[in-house]
C-alpha cells in the first residue's frame, strides 16, 4: 500500500481534475491511500475543504478566487497552500499533473528534492507551443519553460498520447517514460435503450438524432456546423448540442441558419449524459488539426466509447489512432466538413455498419480503455517500480 499525493491545478469538475480523480478512485480500491490537491470549483472560496471521497480517497480542494480568465489565485493562494501540504503531509510518492503550471511545479521540485519523496510526473495537455500561446508574453514563456524544464526532476514520467511522448523525447532525459491513457467511465455510462431515454428526456422517437457534448468548442465547431448542413440536405435529421459550449460570433451567421434544427440543452446534469449518449443515432467529436487536439486525450471520447453508439470525427492524435485500430467509429480528414458529413449518412444509413462500430465501442470501453485496466498499469509499471 502507498500513499500518494495528487497535485492538479485544475478546479473541480473541470480538465485534469477528472484524469486525477478515476485514477484516484481505482487506486484507492487497490488499497492505496489517496490525498488530491485541487483548486475549489466555485468562484469565490476563501476556505480549505476536505472531501471524502471513499475510505482511501481523499480531496482536497485549495481557495480561488476568479478576478480574470485565467488569473484565479492560483500564485496568491493555492501555490503556498500546496507547499504546505507537500512539505508536513505523510505519503510516500508526489504525482504531479500539469508541471507547465508553476503552482504544481515548485511544491513538485519540493517534494523530490527537499521532502527527497519519489516524484512522478504527468504530462497530458500541450502548454509550450499551445495553451500557453493564449497567455502571450512571459507568461507564455514561464509556462513552456516550466512544462519541460522540471521533468529532469521525474522518477518516473507519466502521458497521455503519443504526440506528447514524442515531445519528451526531444527533451533528451533518461527518465522512463510510461503512457497512460484516460479511460471510459463504465460504472456510470451504460448502454441504455434508445426509446425509453428519449422518452425521459422528451425526444421524438421517429427523429434522427446526431449529439455532440461539451462545454467548449474552438474552430472544429465550424466544420461540424458545416456538415450537419451538407447532412440535412440528404437527411432528415436534428443535432443535439449538450453542454455549455458557447458558439462565437464567428460561427453565428452560420448556427442561426441551421438553428431550426438544433437543440442546446446548456449545462445538464450528469446523470442526464447517458440519456442523450443513449438518444443518438450518432455521436460527433469535432477536433482541431493542432498539436493541443493531437496531444490530449478528450474524456468525452472515452464517454461516447461507453454507449455503444457509432462515434463520428475528423480525428487526429489518440482519437485517430483508437477509431481506426479498434473500429469503433469513423475517421474523416481534419479539415474536410464532406467527408464528416458522408460518414455521418454511412453511420445512419447502414445499420449493420453502425451496429458494429457501436459494439466495438463498447468493448474498448470495457477492455483497454477501462480505468480498471488503467489503473493496473499505473500501479505496476510506475508505482512500484520507484
Amino acid at each position: 500500500m502507498k500513499k500518494i499525493l495528487f497535485l492538479n491545478h485544475n478546479q473541480e469538475n473541470f480538465g485534469t481534475y477528472y484524469r486525477c480523480l478515476f485514477l484516484g478512485k481505482n487506486l484507492a480500491k487497490r488499497g492505496h491511500r489517496i490525498t488530491m490537491l485541487c483548486a475549489s470549483g466555485k468562484k469565490f472560496d476563501l476556505l480549505v475543504r476536505r472531501k471524502k471521497i471513499s475510505e482511501n480517497f481523499t480531496i482536497i480542494t485549495l481557495p480561488r478566487i476568479k478576478y480574470h480568465e485565467y488569473f484565479t489565485g492560483q500564485i496568491i493562494f493555492r501555490l503556498p497552500l500546496a507547499l504546505f501540504f507537500v512539505l508536513f503531509s505523510h505519503y510516500d510518492i508526489c504525482h504531479a499533473f500539469t508541471v507547465a503550471q508553476p503552482q504544481i511545479a515548485v511544491p513538485a521540485w519540493v517534494a523530490k528534492v527537499i521532502r527527497r519523496k519519489k516524484l512522478v510526473i504527468d504530462w497530458d495537455d500541450l502548454w509550450g507551443g499551445g495553451f500557453a500561446e493564449e497567455h502571450g508574453g512571459i507568461i507564455s514563456k514561464v509556462l513552456g519553460f516550466s512544462e519541460r524544464y522540471f521533468l529532469r526532476f521525474a522518477d518516473r514520467i507519466t502521458y497521455v498520447s503519443e504526440f506528447i511522448g514524442e515531445q519528451i523525447e526531444k527533451v533528451k532525459l533518461k527518465t522512463k517514460k510510461i503512457k497512460i491513457p484516460n479511460g471510459s467511465n463504465t460504472e456510470q455510462i451504460s448502454p441504455l435503450e434508445k426509446g425509453k431515454s428519449r422518452q425521459k428526456l422528451g425526444l421524438k422517437n421517429e427523429e434522427n438524432y446526431l449529439v455532440s457534448i461539451g462545454n467548449t468548442y474552438t474552430d472544429s465547431l465550424g466544420l461540424m456546423l458545416e456538415a450537419f448542413r451538407e447532412t440535412l440536405k440528404k437527411e432528415k435529421v436534428k443535432l443535439i448540442m449538450v453542454g455549455e459550449g458557447k458558439v462565437t460570433g464567428k460561427f453565428k451567421k452560420l448556427f442561426d441558419e441551421l438553428k431550426e434544427n438544433i437543440i442546446v440543452t446548456g449545462k445538464r446534469p450528469f446523470g442526464e449524459v447517458p440519456l442523450y449518449l443513449s438518444s443518438a443515432n450518432v455521436l460527433l467529436l469535432p477536433m482541431d488539426d493542432n498539436g493541443i487536439e493531437k496531444a490530449r486525450f478528450p474524456m468525452r471520447f472515452g464517454d461516447y466509447l461507453c454507449a455503444n453508439r457509432p462515434i463520428i470525427s475528423n480525428a487526429v492524435g489518440e482519437v485517430e489512432y483508437y477509431i481506426k485500430k479498434y473500429n469503433c467509429g469513423l475517421a474523416s480528414s481534419p479539415a474536410s466538413s464532406q467527408e464528416f458529413s458522408q460518414n455521418i449518412s454511412k453511420a445512419l444509413n447502414d445499420r449493420n455498419l453502425s451496429d458494429t462500430i457501436g459494439l466495438n465501442a463498447r468493448k474498448l470501453a470495457e477492455g483497454d480503455l477501462n480505468w480498471d485496466n488503467i489503473g493496473e498499469k499505473l500501479e505496476k509499471e510506475v508505482y512500484f517500480k520507484v
